[in-house]
């Protein structure tokens, strides 16, 4: 399954940003250590216009984050729920401003 795009500009907002970066660095802080390095890059991709969520919500990685630590797949999931709602776009733009 591939990406889907969002113009990430017109789409996500400063506190959407910023709960992504408070997301990926509790990743970093979670016991399944690198087994996390999925979801945290599809975290970074959403800030050039990559659309996860799909792949991310039915993921095994997030599975296992959600066994491990319940209020951070929480957190995960509705980022990802969000993003899912945007607009879509035919590429990524996360250059045009």
């Amino acid at each position: 399954m591939k990406p889907t795009y969002f113009n990430r500009h017109e789409s996500m907002n400063s506190e959407t940003r910023s709960t992504i970066l408070n997301v990926i660095g509790d990743l970093h802080l979670c016991p399944l250590g690198h087994s996390t390095f999925t979801i945290q890059n599809w975290l970074y991709g959403s800030f050039d216009g990559y659309n996860y969520s799909s792949i991310a919500i039915e993921s095994h990685e997030l599975a296992s984050i959600k066994e491990e630590d319940f209020e951070l797949f929480e957190k995960i999931l509705q980022i990802f729920n969000m993003i899912k709602k945007y607009p879509r776009t035919n590429e990524p733009n996360n250059n045009q401003f």
